[in-house]
């Protein structure tokens, strides 16, 4: 009867762990990262994936989540939606993941978001914070980013305050989707309180690279402040464009314009143009994260770091410690609501303090402003991070 008891506890115990969360073992917690690792844009998934390998290198030096170590597996999805949905459904079915940190670009996190929402998986969306990820809030998954809205509100706020003429003209020129509906709402809201002139508004569809008929419209309308919807080679011919035609603007873009290899697209045109950005591009905060990255990234890896190298750090790092308020236990269901329970999380300076206790899981909204300096290719903090 006594060894009957013991048996029956030995097959209680056995399907106690076998009814855990997938992902989790006795050693180890499995994170998968959907990302953009081959294509034109493929620099941006490769940044990514930079800060998630110094964010999990950090935290397994350092004893790991409650003694599990972190394994990162990453897809490719080449930044097509379709794909992302099939690398999500790999990262489900057969590596068994435990939570996600790459979500790739607003379509591709959209398409995978009916896997995310059946698997209830703790999902921290950094690279694409639009309000389309939000809205309407799906329990399992938090936003860290600003608007393009605010982001672009903050830049022109900063133009008319500080570098704009008097009779400065507004203009914008955008792409005919979501995303640009984003862009030319943070104009709106700029052109509305500053009350200025703003008489021509430019779109074009997504693959645009001649924008010579666009640029001549905004010449003759002498627009001298310039939103620059346009983003990696797109933003560089837009400014090239505006170059030929002696063109003396101010433009504020997008801030994938941060990164250092989309900068240098367009710094033949010469303009010291403006990005908005919810994570820092230099100073401080930066040095010390590159001194960190020495110890476990390549000198490749370090010299191709970029803002998406932080927010994937930062992501995975308020993941992190979201599991390790969980304890030994740890399940899905446990790290969401911890999630939701997180303030102030401390980035050391690479962003604002991470707060999710809010009803649209949403942080990381204060925007800084910065400058590049097209001939020296480097970038200047001009406004500490701000809510707007």
């Amino acid at each position: 009867m006594k060894k009957t008891t013991l048996t029956c506890a030995a097959l209680l115990l056995s399907a106690t762990a076998y009814a855990a969360d997938p992902g989790v073992s006795d050693t180890e917690i499995k994170i998968g990262d959907v990302n953009i690792m081959t294509g034109p844009a493929a620099f941006v998934g490769k940044g990514f994936s930079i800060g998630t390998k110094i964010a999990a290198g950090e935290i397994n030096a350092a004893g790991g989540i409650n003694g599990r170590k972190i394994v990162v597996i990453t897809e490719d999805d080449g930044y097509v939606p379709a794909r992302s949905f099939q690398a999500l459904t790999k990262l489900l079915e057969v590596d068994k993941i435990f939570a996600l940190n790459g979500t790739s670009g607003t379509a591709n996190v959209l398409a995978m978001m009916p896997l995310i929402t059946e698997n209830n998986l703790p999902t921290i969306v950094t690279q694409a914070p639009a309000a389309l990820v939000y809205t309407p809030v799906r329990p399992s998954v938090f936003t860290f980013g600003a608007s393009y809205e605010d982001a672009f509100y903050a830049q022109l706020k900063y133009i008319h305050d500080n570098l704009a003429a008097k009779d400065a003209v507004y203009g914008i020129i955008r792409q005919d989707d979501d995303f640009g509906k984003e862009v030319e709402a943070g104009f709106d809201r700029a052109v509305k309180e500053f009350g200025v002139t703003a008489p021509v508004r430019v779109r074009f569809k997504k693959g645009t690279n001649n924008f010579s008929a666009e640029m001549a419209q905004m010449k003759q309308a002498g627009v001298t402040v310039l939103a620059n919807g346009g983003i990696f080679a797109g933003a560089a011919n837009i400014l090239s464009e505006a170059r030929k035609l002696d063109m003396n603007i101010q433009s504020a873009g997008v801030w994938s314009e941060g990164i250092p290899a989309s900068a240098a697209l367009s710094a033949p045109a010469g303009y010291n143009f403006l990005v908005g950005d919810y994570v820092s591009l230099v100073g401080p905060a930066n040095d010390k994260f590159k001194l960190l990255a020495k110890k476990y990234a390549s000198d490749e890896e370090i010299a191709a770091i970029s803002r998406y190298t932080y927010v994937s750090y930062i992501g995975l790092k308020t993941m992190a410690e979201a599991m390790r308020l969980c304890g030994k236990d740890l399940t899905r269901a446990c790290t969401i609501e911890k999630l939701k329970g997180l303030k102030n999380f401390d980035t050391g300076g690479l962003s604002a303090p991470v707060s999710f206790d809010n009803p649209k899981q949403l942080s990381g909204t204060s925007v800084g402003v910065y400058q590049y300096d097209a001939k020296e290719r480097t970038f200047k903090a001009l406004a500490d991070f701000k809510q707007y």
